[in-house]
C-alpha cells in the first residue's frame, strides 16, 4: 500500500489527494499530505511505524524552544517558524518540533538539533549545546564539578538501543513530575572555577554568518551583496568539531582550549631573581588584617612579614624561604579567598639598589643646561634723571630711534 514519490517521500497509495476545484477542500488536503511528508521525512528509519500513533512511538512534540541567551539574538522580538516531527535529534534520533528563526541582522538561519529530552538530561541549549547557566561546554562544567565520564554516562547512555528506551523513560517520568536524571546540573551549588570561566555577556558573534564557500574558490561577483562572510576559514583543532563529542563532553577542542586559557592566566611564573619571596596581595576590603593572610599564608611555610598598606588596599606578604613562596604561589594562584572575598595574587618585585650618598645621579652623555643668568639692573638710558628702564624696555633693541626733545623742538621749527 506504500509507494515513493520524486522526493523520496513514502506516502500512502490510496491517500494521494486529487485537487478540488473548491478552495477550502483544496487548502485542507494540502496541509493534510503535507503533514503524512513530514513524519516520513522525520522517521525515515521508522516507515513501518508511521501508521501508529506519534505519541505511543515516543515523538516529541513543543511549543517553544529552550535556548540560550546567545541562540536567541539581542532582538527582544524573534519571529520562529515551527514544524513538528520535522527532523532526528541528533542525539536519541527520534523526531522532534524543530524550530527556525534568525537571530538579528547580518545573521545566518539557525534551527534546533536536539529534542528537549536530550536538552534538560544535560541542561544545554537545543542548538548551540552549550550550558544554559554558564554558557560554557559541557566538558568544562563536568571536569570543574568533578563528574566523571562514567557517571555522565549512566545519566546519559551512549547506545543508540538504550538511548531510544531511556528518552522514552525519561518522557514518563516528566509526566508524573519526577526527577529525569540522576545529575541535577542546574540544581549543583556555585563553582569557583566556573564562576571564574563563565562568560559574562551573550556572545553573538557566534551568530554571524557562514563563510562563503566561492569566495574561499576566489569566484565570488557578488561583493558586498554577498550574504555569507568573505573569510578564509580557519585551520586548526577548532575546525574539528563533533556534535556528538560537545554534548557527552569527550575531545571537544572548544573545552580543551578555554581550560588551556584558564590555567595560563591563573599561574604565577617565579620571577628569575631568586631573593624574591614575596607577594602582593590587592583588593582587600575593611576587616581583613595580618591574621587573616597570616592565617591563608602560614600552612604553606614560615612568614618574615606581613605588611598593610591601608590606603592602597593592598599588602605585601614575604616567606623566609623562596621554596615556601613558590609552593604558596602554585596553590593559591587563582584561588585567594579571605572572608568571602577573592582577592587578587602576584609575585612582588625585587627593590632596585639605591645609589650610595655623594655621587651623583648624571647620566653618561647627557648634557646639562644651565640655567639663564638674571636680568641686569635697571638703567636710564634713553630717559632723563630718575626713570628706569629694563633692557627689554629699550625701544632700540627692536630698531627704533630714540628722538631727543632738543631734536623734536628743532623738527618743529
Amino acid at each position: 500500500p506504500w509507494s515513493c514519490s520524486s522526493r523520496g517521500i513514502l506516502v500512502p497509495r490510496t491517500f494521494v489527494p486529487i485537487p478540488s476545484p473548491e478552495p477550502e477542500g483544496n487548502r485542507s488536503c494540502e496541509v493534510h499530505v503535507r503533514t503524512w511528508c513530514v513524519r516520513g521525512v522525520a522517521g525515515g528509519k521508522m516507515a513501518h511505524r508511521m501508521g501508529r500513533d506519534v505519541e505511543e512511538d515516543g515523538w516529541e512534540r513543543s511549543d517553544f524552544p529552550i535556548l540560550c541567551e546567545t541562540c536567541l539574538g539581542p532582538n527582544p522580538f524573534v519571529r520562529m517558524t515551527k514544524a513538528d516531527y520535522h527532523a532526528e535529534c541528533k542525539i536519541c534520533t527520534r523526531p522532534f518540533t524543530v524550530f527556525r528563526w534568525k537571530p538579528g541582522a547580518g545573521a545566518r538561519y539557525k534551527k534546533t538539533e536536539i529534542c528537549q529530552t536530550c536538552s534538560k538530561a544535560k541542561h544545554v541549549c537545543q542548538t548551540c549545546l552549550l550550558d544554559l547557566q554558564y554558557n560554557l561546554p559541557v566538558q568544562v562544567r563536568d571536569t570543574a564539578l568533578g563528574i566523571t565520564e562514567e557517571e555522565a554516562q549512566q545519566a546519559v547512555p551512549k547506545s543508540q538501543v538504550t538511548l531510544l528506551h531511556w528518552a522514552e523513560e525519561q518522557d514518563k517520568l516528566a509526566l508524573t513530575g519526577q526527577d529525569q536524571g540522576t545529575i541535577t546540573y542546574g540544581k549543583a551549588p556555585k563553582n569557583e572555577l566556573l564562576e571564574r570561566m563563565k562568560r559574562k555577556e551573550p556572545y553573538y558573534k557566534r551568530n554571524e554568518a557562514r563563510i562563503c564557500s566561492f569566495f574561499v574558490k576566489g569566484c565570488c561577483k557578488r561583493g558586498k551583496e554577498c550574504p555569507y562572510r568573505h573569510e578564509m576559514p580557519q585551520t586548526g583543532e577548532l575546525a574539528n568539531q563533533n556534535m556528538k563529542d560537545r554534548y557527552y563532553g569527550v575531545n571537544d577542542p572548544v573545552a580543551r582550549k578555554l581550560m588551556r586559557g584558564d590555567k595560563e592566566r591563573n599561574t604565577l611564573v617565579p620571577p628569575e631573581d631568586e631573593s624574591v619571596a614575596t607577594f602582593f596581595v590587592g583588593g582587600l576590603e575593611e576587616g581583613i588584617g595580618k591574621e587573616d593572610l597570616a592565617g591563608v599564608f602560614c600552612p604553606y611555610g614560615e612568614l618574615k612579614s606581613v605588611n598593610l598598606v591601608p590606603l592602597k588596599r593592598c599588602a605585601f606578604v614575604t616567606f623566609t624561604s623562596r621554596g615556601d613562596a613558590e609552593r604558596a604561589g602554585e596553590a593559591l594562584a587563582g584561588n585567594l579567598v579571605v572572608k568571602g572575598k577573592k582577592l587578587k595574587l602576584m609575585w612582588g618585585k625585587p627593590l632596585k639598589q639605591r645609589d650610595a650618598p655623594g655621587l651623583s645621579r648624571r647620566k653618561e652623555g647627557v648634557q646639562h643646561i644651565q640655567p639663564p643668568a638674571p636680568p641686569p639692573p635697571p638703567s636710564s638710558i634713553g630717559a632723563g634723571a630718575g626713570t628706569s628702564y629694563y633692557p627689554s624696555m629699550d625701544p632700540q633693541t627692536y630698531g627704533s630711534k630714540i628722538v631727543l626733545p632738543a631734536e623734536q623742538e628743532g623738527q618743529n621749527d
